[in-house]
């Protein structure tokens, strides 16, 4: 009975890998200790390039991405606090204060067209008893908010909220949904959490309904916006919020984000300046991993599996990547100086943390241009949480882990702790 036991569970662990697609899919492959392959192309600066130069080209790099990958984002916006709730001033056991903010959030294409509202509720946990305004971490989440976030007097909160099913967790690791709320608490942290399929469901027809309801005005097809950039959007909005709280600081809002959300993690800051910093967690194919050039999920296999999550141009680059005219080094080089953290893991060959190094070494350049650095990224797997760029290697495959944490805390306390 023991033995029959310990086979079952990786087996139906196995199983389950085999059956889920995209950038979950189970690799046998190591990633190596060193980037492989050329360095990524093409070069963003040239000689004499200085930091006005480089912000001359920045929108132009912003209008390609959206236009060849994530899509167009609105021209405009309106953000409504429909309801402010404070639900526990000692929660989790005196560490915390829990409160709730309903949202309406209406992006406005076109000044002629019809404005569509999406409306979410975000929860916040903040540390108690804090010392003048605390740094913010603003996580999307696979799981329902309630319990991801949990708190038994929070909106949508359940008997079974908090808890994962151990599958799940078994997969994908211990943090996968909630993440170490009092660890992150302890150190200063306080945790925005938000569902953001609320506005845009991570399914092909539902998905596709919300972006075309949500796009109103804007009549170009090709660069209708998908649901990372409607992801990305939502983060800011959960920015237009928190800024205007004096209990949070408005200078240090940083995205978090793990697979899925870790590409919107990443869009959001390279989009929106008031985002001090983002972590993206095996943010894979359309978030640090370049497109050229790589293995594991590639641009035609993702645009298949997820038709709603890009512009509908990005599919058409499938299999011709060398002609996209941008590449993810720029996103990573938009968000500079602004710390960044990649997340990967060595099994995670699906998400490729070798095309996300070589973007990074990509990117470094332009954060050097700003007087930040040395940027020294030589080797996958050699992590120093103090540079503004860094690259976190773990053991392991695709999931949030016991170890991550610990790394992405040093990381958030090297450049926003008190």
């Amino acid at each position: 009975m023991i033995l029959r036991s310990t086979l079952l569970k990786p087996l139906a662990a196995l199983t389950l890998l085999l059956l889920l697609p995209g950038c979950v899919r189970i690799t046998l492959a190591w990633a190596p200790d060193r980037p492989r392959g050329a360095e990524a192309t093409p070069v963003l600066l040239t000689e004499g390039d200085n930091t006005a130069s480089w912000e001359a080209r920045r929108e132009d790099i912003r209008t390609v991405l959206e236009k060849e990958v994530y899509g167009m984002f609105p021209e405009d916006h309106t953000t409504e606090v429909i309801e402010h709730r404070l639900l526990d001033d000692e929660a989790y056991g005196g560490l915390g204060v829990y409160e709730e903010f309903d949202l309406r959030v209406t992006p406005i294409f076109s000044a002629n067209g019809p404005n569509a509202s999406g409306s979410f509720t975000m929860s916040v946990l903040s540390p108690a008893n804090a010392d003048g305004p605390v740094p913010v971490i603003m996580m999307e989440t696979f799981c329902p908010r309630a319990a991801a976030l949990p708190h038994r007097l929070a909106k949508g909160a359940s008997e079974n909220s908090g808890e994962m099913p151990g599958m799940v967790s078994y997969v994908f690791g211990r943090y996968i949904c909630t993440p170490p709320l009092e660890m992150i608490l302890n150190d200063g942290f306080a945790v925005a959490m938000v569902s953001s399929t609320d506005v845009v469901p991570d399914s092909k027809d539902a998905g596709l309904a919300a972006l075309d309801r949500l796009a109103a005005g804007h009549d170009d097809d090709e660069t209708r916006w998908g649901a990372i950039g409607a992801w990305a959007w939502v983060f800011s909005r959960m920015v237009d919020v928190l800024a205007a709280e004096e209990r949070f600081d408005g200078e240090r809002l940083i995205s978090y984000g793990h697979s899925r959300y870790g590409k919107a993690a990443l869009v959001a800051a390279a989009f929106d300046d008031r985002i001090a910093g983002a972590i993206g967690h095996q943010s894979g194919t359309g978030g640090a991993s370049l497109n050229r050039r790589k293995v594991g999920e590639s641009v035609k296999a993702i645009t298949k599996s997820y038709p709603h999550w890009f512009a509908p141009r990005y599919a058409e680059f499938g299999g011709d990547e060398a002609s996209m005219t941008v590449d993810q080094h720029h996103l990573l080089a938009l968000i500079a100086p602004r710390p960044v953290l990649l997340g990967n893991a060595r099994r995670d060959v699906w998400s490729d943390p070798n095309g996300a190094f070589k973007a990074a070494v990509g990117a470094a350049p332009v954060y050097e241009l700003y007087g930040v650095g040395p940027i020294t990224l030589e080797r996958l797997d050699r992590y120093d949480p103090e540079q503004a760029l860094s690259f976190w290697m773990r053991p392991g495959t695709h999931g949030v882990v016991e170890e991550d944490w610990p790394a992405f805390l040093a990381f958030l306390t090297a450049h926003f702790g008190d």
